[in-house]
């Protein structure tokens, strides 16, 4: 199994600890356990640079699926490994995250949140999927073995501090892997169960598998099994003390913030005495998309997860739906202790890419990341997305997405386009003040633009957000906040590109207004004053084709290819823009690359003849008969 925490880690913990929870907090923890030698990470560990708080940008990353630093510790002979399949580990490690901490500062982010650490049964009840997730937990105190020692953790977690990046610990507190059966209270065999101290049935809930179909009551939700896995009665002593014990433990190696799984169903109280005990801020994933019962978590824990705001982002964004939704959204933003401390998101390990929903647009892309890193909350970047990773084009959501969407991170492409994308978002997110803790406030709302201003209002400071989803231009004019203290006359400045201005006119309700054209899938950020620095951005790669046919009221025409986001097993829609043009346009195929295609109508017949070549970059016009 290991060796655990406390017996490799205790003066590293015990070292760590004081900074985290001071001399009372110190005191407690070496009570708990005897100190024991270790080997220290560091003899002058680089110090942390603060726990989390507003204005982070926070990059997620799924630990199996990174970089391989020590390929010795990828197969445990348990059947758990094998990288040819998605459902079982691959054999990314700490040592490899290390290795490519660079590539993530370089990004800009400000922390990491890593995999759960703690020893995994290696597979699940039916052997289908391993635990390269880190969700199946056996021992809690003993680390990950496919990742690393508690060294080589410590030495993540330094080399991590020393480049000015946070890490976030990944708790598990609500369950261990599947060992009881249904509703069963015994072990069968005996030996298949979690490690000592909770090998008793008697700290677990036995109410079976959580329905989550309306009909559960909130009690229900904290007793029954996420998924079969064991739910744990956090009201038992033994295990509300050796949960809180043992993940103080991990926190006093240096880990500067705290997410938490499910939950959603662990007892709020909990949550509460949790975090106290725990010594940083902590969020909690409450995987609901009602603000009214997301909100109440937030006054428990420092930050929650905001599910409400990814379904709501992602459909405008990403589906080009009404944006107004998004007003509807933010309307709600009173109900929340603080939403600065909400953690935004686009991508995570549960839910299909962002890029899967919106046909591989990059710019959509671009659009909804600026809206993510410049409105409220505490952005999360989902490993990959700044390289356009593609979640093998599926969609599919049922019940998670628990397979394409966590691929192996292929490209570590500091000049990928949408890496420098979020580099410059991460760049201005640092210089000015308002796009950290400044309050959101509605500037526009309509089908498709959405603007707001965040103020600090004890400054003045102001940040403007104007984002479009439509593929033609739009222009509005735009009264500027009665709250705000730009004058008429002042220049605003893109800062996504700066060659772009537009001047403070009067008129309009509050007397001041500017006037913005919005490109196809645009957003711009406007400040007054000298920009932090200039910016172009980054030319885009579009192919595009344009398919010259009349299909018919009622009809459409779709392409497939032998280039992704092409294929010829399922058609990609192409958007009508004239009564006999059909467009559509994607920037994954490299410039100068051929690749064949093929139009159909209603995806199902195929147009005569061989079938179209086109080249990466180009404008591409067919006209096929059918």
């Amino acid at each position: 199994m290991g060796t655990t925490l406390s017996t490799i880690a205790r003066s590293t913990v015990a070292r760590r600890t004081v900074g985290a929870l001071g001399g009372a907090g110190l005191l407690a923890s070496l009570l708990l356990a005897p100190v024991l030698a270790a080997p220290a990470a560091h003899a002058d560990p680089p110090p942390s640079p603060g726990p989390l708080e507003e204005g982070d940008v926070i990059y997620q990353v799924l630990v199996d699926r990174f970089y391989d630093g020590d390929p010795t510790n990828n197969d445990q002979g348990d059947g758990e490994y094998d990288p040819t399949d998605l459902g079982f580990y691959h054999g990314g490690d700490w040592a490899g995250l290390s290795q490519k901490l660079e590539y993530i500062a370089d990004l800009g982010v400000t922390a990491i949140w890593i995999s759960p650490v703690s020893h995994q049964e290696p597979l699940s009840r039916d052997g289908n999927e391993a635990s390269y997730h880190g969700y199946f937990t056996n021992e809690f105190a003993t680390p990950n073995e496919h990742f690393g020692d508690a060294t080589e953790l410590q030495d993540l977690i330094d080399t991590a501090h020393g480049l000015g990046l946070k890490m976030i610990l990944d708790v598990v507190p609500n369950h261990t892997a599947d060992y009881l059966a249904g509703t069963s209270t015994t072990y069968s065999p005996t030996t298949y169960k979690p490690a000592s101290p909770l090998d008793n049935s008697a700290y677990f809930h036995h109410d079976g598998d959580c329905l989550f179909d309306g009909s559960e009551t909130q009690a229900q939700i904290e007793s029954c099994d996420l998924g079969g896995l064991d739910d744990l009665d956090q009201s038992n002593a033994t295990v509300s003390d050796y949960l809180t014990d043992t993940y103080k433990d991990w926190v006093g190696m240096g880990f500067d913030g705290i997410r938490v799984d499910a939950a959603r169903s662990i007892p709020k109280s909990w949550l509460e005495d949790f975090e106290d005990e725990m010594g940083v801020p902590t969020f909690g994933e409450v995987f609901v998309g009602d603000v009214d019962y997301v909100s109440d978590y937030q006054d428990y824990e420092w930050g929650v997860l905001d599910f409400p705001y990814f379904f709501t982002a992602r459909s405008a964004f990403a589906a080009d739906t009404d944006m107004n939704a998004l007003g509807d959204l933010f309307d709600q933003d009173y109900k929340y202790a603080n939403p600065n401390r909400l953690e935004t998101f686009l991508d995570n390990h549960d839910r299909a890419r962002f890029l899967t929903w919106a046909d591989d647009n990059y710019q959509r892309l671009r659009s909804a990341l600026t809206f993510l890193l410049t409105s409220r909350g505490v952005p999360v970047i989902y490993y990959g997305t700044e390289q356009a990773d593609d979640g093998n084009g599926n969609a599919s959501e049922v019940p998670i997405a628990n397979k394409d969407n966590r691929k192996d991170m292929s490209s570590f492409d500091e000049n990928a386009p949408i890496y420098k994308h979020i580099q410059r978002l991460t760049t201005i997110k640092k210089a000015y003040p308002a796009l950290q803790i400044g309050t959101q406030r509605e500037m526009w709302s309509d089908t498709n633009v959405y603007a707001f201003s965040r103020r600090v209002d004890t400054t003045g400071a102001e940040a403007i957000t104007v984002s479009s989803n439509s593929w033609d231009t739009q222009t509005r004019t735009i009264p500027l906040r009665a709250e705000s203290s730009i004058t008429i006359g002042a220049t605003l400045t893109n800062l996504m590109n700066t060659g772009d201005t537009v001047t403070v006119a009067s008129g309009g309700v509050t007397g001041k207004q500017i006037t913005v054209a919005m490109g196809e899938h645009e957003s711009k950020v406007y400040v007054t004053g000298t920009p932090v620095s200039t910016y172009t951005p980054v030319a885009r790669n579009t192919t595009k084709i344009r398919v010259h046919y009349d299909p018919g009221y009622g009809h459409s025409i779709s392409l497939r290819g032998d280039e992704y986001p092409f294929s010829w097993t399922a058609g990609r829609g192409a958007r009508n823009v004239a009564s006999d043009v059909w467009e559509f346009e994607v920037e994954r195929i490299p410039d100068g690359e051929t690749f064949e295609f093929k139009p159909l109508i209603d995806d199902a017949t195929w147009s005569t003849g061989s079938n179209y070549t086109g080249t990466g970059g180009d404008v591409i016009d067919i006209y096929p008969t059918f």
